[in-house]
């Protein structure tokens, strides 16, 4: 079984407490096992302890959260979330089952997929992600990554990213 990765790159960390708490709405309770830094303190803590990731991630930092699910357009489940920041930018990696995407009845994964892209442009537009990469794990390389979203998608290239997503060689 394989893995499928999204990656948000060079979010701006001033803006990383709101996607994941308002607009990701992540609580504890979705969190099965978390690990984080606390370079203040000196000690791990779980996301279950974090007031503000913008603070823990401060100067730079890098955590993990295993969720049940994750609302991202639409229910996803089983999700590794990898957050990692420099002092200005960072990265967030969902890494999840391929069944995800893969398994059920066509239309509606297409809906699914359709919905999984079209918040991840609504999310990039909004927070000015440069680039959001999308693949089999790792992502992050150019021979397992399907596709990156521009900044603009027309209706049409939206079907052709759900056609490169789901029947994919």
């Amino acid at each position: 079984m394989e893995r499928l990765e999204i990656i948000l790159i060079d979010i701006k960390k001033i803006k990383l407490d709101t996607l994941i708490f308002d607009d990701l709405k992540i609580n504890s309770s979705q969190a099965v096992r978390s690990h984080f830094y606390n370079h203040t303190t000196n000690e791990d803590v779980e996301f279950k302890q974090v007031d503000s990731l913008q603070n823990l991630m401060t100067p730079s930092g890098t955590g993990n959260m295993f969720l049940q699910e994750l609302k991202l357009g639409a229910i996803i489940k089983d999700v590794m979330m990898v957050i990692s920041f420099n002092s200005v930018y960072g990265d967030i990696v969902f890494n999840f089952p391929e069944e995800e995407l893969f398994s059920g009845d066509k239309k509606t994964l297409r809906n699914k997929v359709k919905r999984i892209i079209e918040s991840l442009i609504e999310m990039q537009n909004k927070y000015g992600i440069s680039k959001v990469r999308i693949g089999i794990e790792p992502a992050s390389d150019d021979d397992t990554c399907l596709f990156e979203l521009e900044e603009t998608v027309q209706n049409n290239t939206l079907e052709e990213l759900v056609d490169k997503l789901l029947y994919q060689p």
